[in-house]
């Protein structure tokens, strides 16, 4: 008889967490297992990819959004007797504590009592999970690079926390800043790094790209990530004026969306650089964007991984990266990419060091895949398995 496994994550919009789920979902074994996936904002850009194997099951919280009167008044309007009741049990937890999220249960009609559950996100989908879902087994992963959270939070995980059985940190920075900061879970904590596909990704990477980046006499830079401000992409604006006002003749694309989108159109437009910085929005390949570009550069603040970087490697394309602890376990300063500090003149300083060394250039070049040996499907899964398998 096939274990039932059920995964829990908000959406599936472009994005590292949403990436590294659908690859695991890709490469699961379904003569062995019986996988559920819960959604609870939208399907999203990389529905398409989920194998047709896999059971979705979406619940939508968008409408439990907002203040609790003005969003009751609008459900009672549509008689969302769901959204009403979950707003509720909100409220209950924010007075009583995260146990009264048990509530919910009815609610939500899961009456499946599945083997392993799997909280893809921290939050709601773990909160789920926790309290919400019957399952032998329970897991969480975090993905997230840094931790800046209150005291209450951090509480609040804790008991929430002691619900799972294991916790899986894509990094062992990662798991090391964890342990440092939520008492009690260091015996709980697994390293399990995200999925590199070295050949899908050069596959992708074969399809046309939107855009013509191979442009003569023109230097093309790519950086791709959530426009946000932990992600550092707006350094990628200074750094380009830097590099313009030193006569280089610079084409600079930023693949990705967020909140910090206005504030970098507006730097964009005081520094003159139109011609220079094109925003491209969300795509859900950006392979042969990281392919045919001159450097790869990733302005990150803070990352706990960083996929792109990875898949940079895999497609032999140079990189310049920012300084932050999830990169730095596995880039070699000058071996196999730059690590620089992660201001903009740090990415300017990077940027210039392989466009005037041919040395280092090629060497950054060259095929990296004794690195990406320690992300392949085949030996992420065995790890995956092996949590869902022990009892």
């Amino acid at each position: 008889m096939k274990k039932k496994i059920l995964f829990v994550n908000g959406h599936l919009n472009v994005g590292g967490v949403e990436k590294s789920l659908i690859d695991v979902l890709k490469n699961f074994n379904y003569n062995l297992y019986e996988v559920d996936l819960v959604l609870f904002e939208e399907l999203g850009d990389y529905a398409s990819e989920v194998p047709k194997e896999v059971n979705i099951i979406f619940y939508d919280l968008t409408k439990t959004y907002g203040p609790i009167k003005q969003c009751l008044l609008n459900n009672l309007k549509t008689r969302n007797w769901f959204a009403i009741f979950l707003k509720l049990v909100f409220l209950l937890e924010s007075i009583f504590g995260v146990k009264s999220l048990s509530f919910a249960k009815p609610l939500f009609r899961l009456y499946k009592h599945y083997d392993c559950a799997i909280a893809y996100r921290v939050g709601i989908c773990t909160d789920f999970v926790g309290y919400i879902i019957n399952s032998k087994k329970k897991i969480t992963w975090w993905h997230h690079g840094s931790y800046d959270y209150p005291e209450k939070l951090t509480k609040r995980w804790q008991n929430v926390y002691k619900r799972f059985d294991k916790i899986i940190a894509v990094s062992d920075s990662t798991k090391s800043m964890l342990s440092s900061h939520i008492h009690d879970i260091h015996h709980k904590i697994n390293t399990i790094p995200n999925i590199i596909n070295v050949e899908e990704i050069k596959q992708k990477a074969r399809e046309a790209a939107i855009y013509n980046i191979n442009l003569h006499k023109v230097i093309t830079l790519l950086s791709v990530g959530r426009l946000s401000p932990e992600k550092g992409m707006i350094n990628c604006v200074y750094a380009c004026k830097m590099l313009v006002d030193n006569g280089y003749n610079v084409k600079w694309y930023l693949i990705g969306d967020g909140v910090q989108r206005l504030e970098i159109e507006n730097a964009i437009k005081e520094n003159n650089l139109e011609n220079n910085i094109i925003l491209m929005g969300a795509i859900t390949n950006p392979y042969p964007y990281i392919k045919h570009t001159q450097i790869y550069v990733h302005p990150s603040l803070v990352e706990s991984l960083s996929i792109t970087v990875l898949e940079a490697l895999a497609l032999n394309t140079p990189v310049t990266v920012a300084k932050s602890m999830g990169p730095m376990e596995f880039i070699r300063h000058k071996e196999n990419g730059l690590l620089v500090e992660p201001t903009s003149e740090g990415l300017f300083k990077g940027i210039i060091s392989l466009l005037n060394d041919d040395r280092l250039y090629d060497q950054l070049k060259k095929n990296q895949s004794q690195v990406l040996e320690n992300y392949s499907q085949e030996g992420i899964m065995k790890k995956i398995y092996e949590i869902i398998e022990v009892s």
